[in-house]
């Protein structure tokens, strides 16, 4: 499977198409060329590259209706799919910084 396809797979199962310009944008900074096939080498480069696309995903519509063409995508899935891939990676969590802090005095 190439790069242009996992990343296109990773994003179809919580029901969003990505453009080839989102695709290109994660291949970059991932640094990988998109039609590279993915393989152990690559696979957490992609993967901080996709968590890292996350928040400006989060910033566009979450459902289209337009001319009988519908289209929805279940965010609360993307952003604990973010949640998991910054634990994963050690970035910073900007969609969940709100979290609780327990402060011992």
């Amino acid at each position: 499977m190439n790069v242009r396809d996992y990343i296109s797979s990773k994003f179809q199962s919580f029901g969003i198409q990505v453009s080839e310009a989102d695709l290109l944008d994660m291949s970059l900074n991932a640094r990988v060329n998109i039609e590279d096939d993915v393989d152990a080498d690559v696979i957490d480069n992609i993967s901080v590259a996709i968590a890292r696309f996350i928040p400006s995903l989060l910033l566009r519509p979450t459902s289209i209706n337009e001319s009988g063409f519908s289209m929805s995508w279940n965010t609360q899935g993307v952003k604990d799919y973010y949640s998991l891939l910054c634990k994963k990676y050690g970035l910073k969590d900007e969609l969940n910084d709100n979290k609780p802090k327990i402060r011992i005095l």
